[in-house]
């Protein structure tokens, strides 16, 4: 694989059916602190014959390995079930990932959040913190 293949698009986050692929589920790993509820919705979804999405995974830089970045439930809806194979995006270059996220902004709130969540908190702990010290 190519350098300039293995460069991540932010397109992959926003549109993983694009890159999807099969990988032997055997290879995924997965956290495994996942709501019950949410993986019999996509048990059913499944044996509905729904589209459930696509997976996305990390590569292990060094092994056949993959790590589920955004998928868990449906990663152990489809382990339940026993299907073999599951559809993927994978990211190949988790720095990459690390620099699109950035540079797209991700990890910074969103103005609504600063605006009517982190400044009305900051208010409130200021004023906690002076009530606290002020007796």
């Amino acid at each position: 694989m190519k350098d300039s293949e293995k460069i991540l698009k932010y397109d992959i986050l926003k549109n993983p059916e694009k890159y999807a692929e099969y990988i032997s589920i055997k290879k995924i790993v997965a956290d495994s602190k996942v709501y019950s509820e949410g993986v019999k919705r996509y048990e059913n979804r499944i044996r509905n014959g729904d589209d459930i999405g696509t997976i996305i995974v990390i590569k292990h830089p060094k092994k056949e390995l993959y790590a589920v970045l955004d998928g868990h439930h449906r990663y152990w809806a489809q382990k339940e079930m026993g299907i073999k194979e599951i559809k993927c995006a994978v990211i190949q270059d988790y720095f990459g990932l690390l620099f699109s996220v950035t540079k797209e902004g991700l990890l910074q709130p969103t103005k609504g959040f600063t605006k009517y969540l982190r400044v009305p908190f900051k208010k409130i702990e200021n004023y906690l913190y002076e009530f606290l010290h002020s007796t």
